[in-house]
């Protein structure tokens, strides 16, 4: 029996990569900073602890033939220092520590959103990339150390770039679409929704998890690129009011936003005194929907200073390398996997009912 080194495995994806290896008939090492949340496995440990420390490497790697790297700082606005060290570095040493142990294989999960922007859609992964800023630099980072190892160089690596996941226990990016009814619906019955906007696939957490895993298995993926999302790119404002229609919110159509509204958001994002401010003032309505609606405190909804330029700029990805491999999703539209979400996060009570 082969052992899987599963990092970040109490998060989205990781979570879900756990039971699927297992599943596949993998031993696992489970890794995570704490092991809160992390799925127990049957067959094999949880070694918790900051990856980032060699000597919890070393515990981590003890007895691994693979290993599947979710793990990563996901919060954009962090220090621009400390996204480097968790997103860059610790994904190159680690892959140096696993090639001294021998490790087949090295699974890494990157981003489609490193792809630049404004480009003709749909994006193979021949594509340009640009980091869109601190959190796309460290990700690229990560990616430029792996594809500089060839054959023979350590493990046989594959990226694998998702597009925005979304998923059971996530609290950045998609999350934030939770957030935006519960807050309109504070001051309003019938809360406003804005049709159309750029276009952009999603992809859920347990097709990523199912990626990675069908990567690791299929020698013809080793060093190389694939691109994971679901089959279903949509309007942003359409997106929204799958949400709503989710939530069971009743709504009303007041258009497309107007192109000013998209540059004021833009310019926020970009100004750290005043996305502070804008952080502060949604932090402050979300409480209040908190306590109406005796919720845990779970989420804290901010803009994320790199998604925003995904207002006005298409990130459609192309498929199609990973596919004619044999891959499919399980959840290829957004809208069903989205409301089966929700009601996870409903169960938990990190969002309301109505």
């Amino acid at each position: 029996m082969e052992t899987v080194l599963v990092t970040g495995a109490a998060g989205t994806v990781g979570n879900y990569v756990v039971r699927l290896c297992e599943a596949a008939g993998f031993a696992i090492v489970a890794n995570d900073t704490n092991a809160l949340g992390i799925r127990t496995p049957t067959r094999g440990r949880i070694e918790a602890g900051d990856l980032t420390l060699p000597d919890v490497q070393e515990r981590a790697l003890e007895g691994v033939d693979h290993v599947i790297h979710t793990a990563g700082l996901l919060d954009a606005s962090a220090d621009a220092a400390e996204l480097g060290r968790v997103n860059t570095d610790l994904v190159a040493n680690l892959f140096e520590r696993a090639a001294e142990r021998g490790v087949k294989r090295f699974v890494h999960l990157s981003t489609a959103m490193l792809y630049a922007p404004r480009q003709r859609v749909p994006l193979t992964e021949e594509a340009p990339t640009a980091p869109r800023g601190p959190h796309g630099l460290s990700k690229l980072g990560a990616e430029a150390f792996l594809r500089g190892r060839g054959r023979g160089d350590g493990p046989a690596w594959t990226i694998l770039r998702a597009a925005p996941i979304y998923g059971r226990r996530g609290r950045h990016f998609a999350a934030s679409l939770l957030v935006v009814g519960p807050l309109f619906r504070l001051f309003f019955p019938v809360v406003p929704c804005v049709r159309g906007g750029a276009r952009h696939n999603f992809v859920h957490a347990e097709d990523v998890a199912r990626a990675l895993l069908f990567v690791l298995s299929e020698p013809r993926t080793h060093y190389n690129v694939y691109n994971v999302a679901d089959d279903d790119p949509l309007p942003w404002g359409d997106r929204i009011a799958k949400t709503y229609d989710a939530y069971g919110l009743r709504s009303v159509n007041v258009g497309g936003l107007p192109s000013f509204l998209l540059g004021l958001a833009d310019k926020t994002a970009r100004t750290p005194g005043t996305l502070r401010a804008f952080d502060a003032s949604v932090l402050a309505m979300w409480r209040a929907v908190v306590m109406r609606h005796g919720l845990k405190s779970a989420l804290r909804p901010r803009i994320d200073r790199e998604a925003v330029t995904l207002l006005d700029d298409d990130l459609v990805v192309d498929t199609s390398r990973l596919r004619e491999l044999g891959y499919r999703p399980r959840h290829p539209s957004f809208g069903t996997g989205w409301a089966d979400v929700l009601r996870w996060y409903q169960a938990e009570e990190w969002v309301p009912r109505y």
